[in-house]
């Protein structure tokens, strides 16, 4: 018997359609990693509280609908996992839907951490575009109150660049591991609703982490799936 659930089998969990047997892995797997058991309980939180829902009858309001009909097709696809049987194909699970994508959506500036990503790796293949890897993290706080978390020491910076916001300058910083990875580091001086332990969550071919400290928001991108920049994030938090 494995010790390490599987992604699939921790959306299983959620679900209720697991054995005894593979519930008891999962469970403690989850009693080790406080920050995946956080969202694993905010998971089945949001489901029950769907199920709540589901008891009244009143009409959908127009607005509401219309809002779940815009939902991307990921978005969909994970609350439509967290319907109820029986709820999937009809109005109430769509409106139900769009009063869920609400409940943790990420902040403004991950969008901003995900376009300046995928900038960095096009410059990173372009041969005409010179990447700067020189960081100066005194230069860089007293000119945008901007404070980079520590690297791990198989993370070599690549490229450090300046990128605008709607609010403020955030700082966006390209690493390379010595595995081979590509991620980036995006940071912005404000303080956002980000959760202070790392979410992760996918933004077409990437997924991205992101977290606060104190009046510092993080958003940490990579080609990985969701639950492995998490962890990686997770790491980085601590440092």
């Amino acid at each position: 018997m494995t010790d390490r659930p599987t992604d699939v089998e921790i959306d299983a969990y959620i679900d209720g359609e697991l054995d005894v047997e593979r519930r008891f892995v999962v469970e403690t797997h989850l009693s080790r990693r406080p920050a995946l058991a956080a969202r694993v309980m905010g998971d089945l939180s949001t489901r029950s509280a769907l199920r709540l829902l589901t008891h009244d009858r009143r009409r959908i309001p127009g607005d509401m609908m219309a809002k779940a009909e815009r939902l991307v097709p990921a978005q969909r696809s994970r609350w439509r996992r967290l319907m109820p049987a029986g709820l999937v194909t009809g109005g109430l699970a769509a409106g139900i839907a769009a009063w869920a994508v609400g409940i943790d959506r990420p902040p403004a500036y991950v969008s901003y951490a995900v376009a300046s990503h995928r900038i960095a790796m096009m410059r990173a293949d372009m041969n005409s575009q010179i990447e700067t890897p020189k960081f100066d993290a005194r230069e860089i706080a007293l000119n945008t109150r901007i404070a980079m978390p520590t690297l791990p020491d198989d993370w070599h910076v690549t490229d450090v660049q300046l990128f605008p916001t709607d609010k403020e300058p955030a700082l966006l910083m390209a690493v390379r591991t010595d595995e081979g990875r590509r991620m980036t580091i995006f940071a912005v001086h404000e303080k956002t609703h980000a959760p202070e332990e790392p979410d992760a969550v996918r933004e077409g071919a990437q997924s991205v982490a992101y977290w606060r400290r104190g009046d510092m928001s993080y958003a940490l991108t990579g080609d990985q799936e969701p639950r492995t920049m998490d962890a990686t994030a997770e790491e980085l938090a601590r440092i």
